[in-house]
């Protein structure tokens, strides 16, 4: 029998609800399947589809491109709704397919079948790849859905629905096709029945590890390690970037074990060029295990030299040379990665060691831009030009290796850090994260940063259960994924949950030991459970260790004025060395000391340079809330939602103390009713 194979646009349909139609009323139901097949026949043949094969009330066809496919699937969706209408649901995947003489098959062949199974009657549900293949078409409209782990699909699909006029477009909550329990009924009956005997175990295992420690005085310790940044053994510019990337990426690696707390990377480039000794900076990161290497580059070939020190006797427990050409790295880190496993005797799962293997890019150049943008985004400040320049980077990178994850993931990221830093609509950088994420998880859908980043994008969008979803998805794949457990944090704190909150931010510290950036947040997250004080003594005892840090300043400042002491406030907020004058809640501190003409002076300021750059709008709610002009501040509160809101503070209205004067005002009440 012959067969070939060939890329086309699959479709499938089915009438929804037909075998009970046909058991209640056969002669209504041969009625419709007739009307059905006539309007199929007809528009299949206008847009030059081919009809594979009817079964029963449903259909599969193919086309030669995805444009037509939606073209033909819109035209029969909107003449199945004339009267007699008939519920039908439609899918689109675009793929490669082997055709025999009477049929095709293939992966694309049931995705497609899977991505129909999920539509609802008059929608038309489509791939990823089918949205990135009619999105420069004006007159198609689409939406995201969800990401669907299928039946027999080995990759997470993202889903998106046609929207043009007349066209039904599914609730995510609302999608009951063929995808794989999360929880399924007989896990849930063995975990009720298994919980005794487990609770029994546990009781067991707690005694006899309490016995083992009492007798031999051994505290058994989960293994912690700190990559210190490895030395640059070329001694220039270009391949000191290059050096750093490896040991980020060596980072990332082991963080991919599930056993072992590895420091992440901000923390560990505190010691580029330190003369600290090696027990120094482990007391410093409370860590027992630090690995140091070197890196030297000649024409293409790549030489690792790496140490693995036990911190609390100063003792080599392993070292090792890796010698490679370029395109080979990720084989490097990958056997480092292996090696410092087998180490540290911590025994890798088959998913572990499937992780690990994965290499993200085979082309040296794209890996090159992607370091190189790494850079930009990790400088931490929000300039914009360093955003832009790191967008460029990682769609570089993209354009050398379209299936070059990371990279997507670096795009969506850097649009994020545009929405933290106040720099753009957040609605605007969300629809542009929102592409390049779901193209990361259509490459690699075990992927920690992916997760982590859809979970971002889930949380300034305001859904809650989705972002819980993918960040503890991203902690699975990555124990020590240092944003995601950053995330968590602020989501338990706006719960009110101040033990879930303080465990997270606390796992973050952990890890990061030394940004200030995150002590601030937990700064904050105690500011919206109202704990102003352990909020305050918090940032004291930080500023011991960063004397003079702006974050931890404004921090500190913004606690104490939730205490209502403004004067102290102000003090700390003028005294900074960045926008000590300017600052939106130096206006509100202001305002509510009465110097209303200095509140109003910042006022004008922040409203001048809202004509020119973006500012938030709940800044500017905020000064007028110190003024006590309370219509300006809930308009501008409503400006912030049409723009998106900015996550961290609009999430923070329904508990911020500063609004409390307008809590019970019908406008406020409307605003937070729009806020899961």
């Amino acid at each position: 029998m012959s067969q070939h194979r060939e890329l086309v646009a699959i479709m499938f349909t089915d009438i929804e609800g037909y075998t009970s139609l046909m058991q209640n009323d056969e002669k209504e139901a041969i009625l419709i399947r007739k009307k059905h097949r006539k309007i199929f026949d007809a528009c299949t043949n206008k847009h030059k589809g081919e009809l594979i094969q009817y079964f029963g009330d449903g259909t599969l066809s193919t086309f030669r491109s995805s444009v037509e496919a939606i073209k033909c699937g819109i035209e029969m969706q909107l003449a199945f709704q004339e009267e007699p209408s008939i519920p039908v649901r439609i899918g689109v995947h675009v793929g490669d397919v082997i055709r025999t003489e009477a049929d095709i098959i293939g992966d694309a062949v049931n995705i497609a079948s899977r991505i129909e199974s999920l539509a609802v009657a008059g929608s038309i549900l489509i791939s990823d790849k089918v949205n990135d293949q009619i999105r420069n078409q004006k007159y198609l409209s689409t939406q995201y859905i969800d990401a669907v782990d299928f039946k027999n699909v080995n990759k997470v699909i993202p889903v998106f629905a046609i929207t043009n006029q007349g066209l039904v477009v599914p609730e995510k909550h609302t999608l009951k096709g063929k995808t794989k329990p999360n929880d399924s009924e007989v896990y849930k009956s063995y975990r009720k029945k298994s919980f005794y005997v487990l609770g029994l175990l546990t009781l067991i295992i707690l005694f006899l590890a309490y016995f083992m420690m009492q007798n031999s005085g051994v505290e058994i310790k989960e293994p912690t390690l700190a990559v210190l940044p490895f030395n640059n053994m070329n001694n220039d510019n270009k391949s000191n970037v290059f050096t750093d990337g490896i040991t980020e990426d060596i980072i990332t690696h082991l963080s991919k074990i599930q056993h072992l707390q590895v420091i992440s990377r901000a923390s560990a480039m505190h010691y580029k060029n330190s003369d600290k000794s090696i027990q120094e900076i482990a007391k410093e990161l409370d860590v027992n295990y630090i690995l140091e290497g070197s890196v030297r580059v000649n024409n293409n070939q790549v030489r690792i030299n790496a140490n693995l020190v036990d911190a609390a006797n100063n003792k080599n427990l392993w070292a090792d040379n890796y010698d490679n050409d370029l395109v080979q790295i990720f084989k490097i880190q990958n056997d480092v990665s292996r090696d410092i496993a087998n180490a540290l005797k911590i025994t890798l799962s088959d998913r572990e060691e499937s992780r690990l293997s994965n290499e993200p890019t085979n082309n040296p150049e794209a890996y090159t831009a992607f370091k190189e943008g790494q850079v930009y985004l990790h400088q931490g400040g929000g300039k914009v030009e360093e955003l832009k320049k790191a967008e460029g980077l990682f769609k570089k990178a993209i354009n050398l290796d379209p299936q070059f994850c990371r990279a997507y993931v670096g795009v969506a990221e850097t649009y994020l850090e545009y929405i933290f830093w106040g720099r753009e609509s957040p609605k605007k950088m969300l629809e542009l994260a929102s592409t390049p994420a779901l193209k990361a998880l259509a490459i690699n859908s075990n992927d920690g940063g992916t997760f982590g980043v859809l979970g971002a994008i889930s949380y300034y969008k305001y859904e809650k259960e989705t972002a819980l979803l993918y960040l503890k998805k991203a902690i699975e794949i990555n124990p020590s994924y240092v944003s995601a457990y950053n995330k968590l944090g602020w989501i338990y704190s706006f719960d009110g949950d101040l033990e879930r909150m303080e465990e997270n931010f606390n796992m973050v510290q952990k890890l990061d030991p030394l940004s200030s950036k995150y002590i601030g947040d937990m700064g904050q997250a105690y500011y919206y459970l109202r704990e102003f004080q352990k909020s305050i003594d918090k940032m004291n005892e930080s500023l011991k260790k960063f004397p003079n840090d702006n974050m931890l300043l404004w921090m500190k400042a913004s606690n104490l004025s939730g205490l209502g002491r403004y004067q102290e406030a102000i003090d700390i907020y003028t005294s900074r060395s960045v926008a000590s004058n300017t600052n939106w809640m130096l206006g509100y501190c202001y305002g509510m000391v009465g110097e209303t003409e200095k509140a109003k002076e910042i006022l004008n300021y922040q409203l001048n340079k809202n004509k020119m750059v973006y500012v938030p709008p709940v800044m500017i709610a905020t000064i007028y809330m110190g003024l006590g002009d309370f219509d300006n501040a809930l308009t501008w509160l409503e400006k912030d939602y049409e723009v998106g809101g900015q996550g961290l503070f609009f999430w923070g209205l329904k508990q911020d103390i500063k609004f409390d004067p307008v809590k019970n005002h019908p406008r406020f009440q409307a605003l937070m009713s729009k806020i899961p």
